[in-house]
């Protein structure tokens, strides 16, 4: 499947899903427990940091308090002493410089009045920042344990979340439907040959509807004594098909007319070829029809009137493959078969 390939997964069939998505989840919930651990081992360990930090600032809360008041004390006593200092216009300049010691001293005094606890605060901010810091990380592992645990596990995350959008993608619903079809086409007889996601390509473009058309890719073809089937699966979702067909600018029924002309103009090259082959064709009256059909298996498709597309539910196309009139010479079956799959 091109859409798996693409999302990193290597795979053939949809069972290989169903298998990977099982192991991905297993391994993720076997390590969710693991890192769930982690982390509360984690918090138990910062909540030891955080004790011990909290004993650090406490036992030198003291020593900070005590250095302050020894700081106050010697900036007052440094005041005392400048203030006796007399004036002296001999000596001016040193006298103007103490006044300016002295109402800077007073600053710092009325800060360490008046901050005193904002002082300690400054002192000790190594140590509350790094208490803010493991009380954060503490708090965030506390309340968000589910979202760090899968951002641990992001790789893996990623992996389920891809397999699950894989299992949600239009492309799987299709190979859905489409393995429902050939579980109900196995049950022809074996005077049918059923060829599955079959790619036909003619030598030349050919003008249908006003485009050009060479090549196409078909669901399922059927060749057997009733005829010639392309079959078109579609397994859509109400939701899609209203999507669909209110745009109406390429329904199904479009994508399996020009399926359905392409595999008729392939049968019936001869029909389209030079002189002598036009000649050939008209002698020998050997036109093969093909029939379309429209194969639902999710929600149903409108019916489109005047069309010569058989709308179906899939558990209804091998009776009505079987039931239809045309019958077709043995021979002439191996001979479409093969013109269709020169290597089946």
């Amino acid at each position: 499947m091109y859409l798996a390939n693409e999302k990193g997964f290597q795979i053939s069939n949809l069972d290989e899903i169903d298998a990977i998505e099982k192991e991905l989840k297993h391994q993720y919930y076997g390590r969710k427990l693991d890192v769930r651990r982690e982390i509360k081992d984690e918090i138990q360990n910062i909540e030891i940091e955080i004790d011990i930090v909290e004993c650090d600032i406490n036992s030198q809360k003291p020593r900070i308090i005590d250095e302050i008041q020894s700081e106050y004390d010697e900036i007052k006593n440094n005041v005392e002493a400048l203030q006796s200092i007399q004036f002296n216009l001999k000596d001016i300049f040193n006298y103007i410089l103490t006044k300016l010691k002295i109402r800077k001293s007073k600053k710092q005094l009325k800060y360490l009045d008046t901050n005193s606890q904002n002082e300690v605060d400054n002192r000790l901010e190594p140590l509350l920042s790094k208490l803010r810091q493991l009380k954060s990380k503490s708090d965030y592992l506390e309340n968000n344990t589910d979202e760090e645990t899968d951002s641990r596990l992001s790789s893996l995350v990623s992996k389920v979340n891809k397999i699950e959008s894989l299992r949600k993608s239009n492309e799987y619903y299709g190979a859905l439907g489409e393995l429902a079809v050939i579980e109900e086409l196995n049950k022809l007889s074996n005077d049918y040959y059923l060829f599955n996601d079959l790619y036909l390509e003619l030598n030349d473009y050919i003008s249908f509807n006003g485009s050009k058309l060479r090549s196409s890719q078909i669901d399922h073809l059927v060749v057997g004594p009733t005829g010639v089937f392309v079959i078109e699966t579609k397994n859509w979702s109400q939701r899609y098909v209203q999507e669909v067909f209110d745009d109406g600018s390429y329904t199904p029924y479009d994508q399996l007319n020009r399926a359905g002309y392409l595999v008729y103009r392939h049968l019936n090259n001869h029909k389209y070829g030079n002189a002598l082959q036009k000649l050939y064709y008209n002698l020998a009256k050997d036109e093969i029809k093909v029939k379309s059909i429209l194969a639902i298996t999710g929600s149903n498709i409108p019916l489109q009137k005047h069309s010569f597309i058989k709308l179906l539910r899939y558990n209804r196309i091998p009776n009505y493959i079987k039931n239809t009139g045309t019958i077709i010479p043995e021979g002439f079956i191996i001979e479409i078969a093969e013109k269709l799959c020169p290597n089946y």
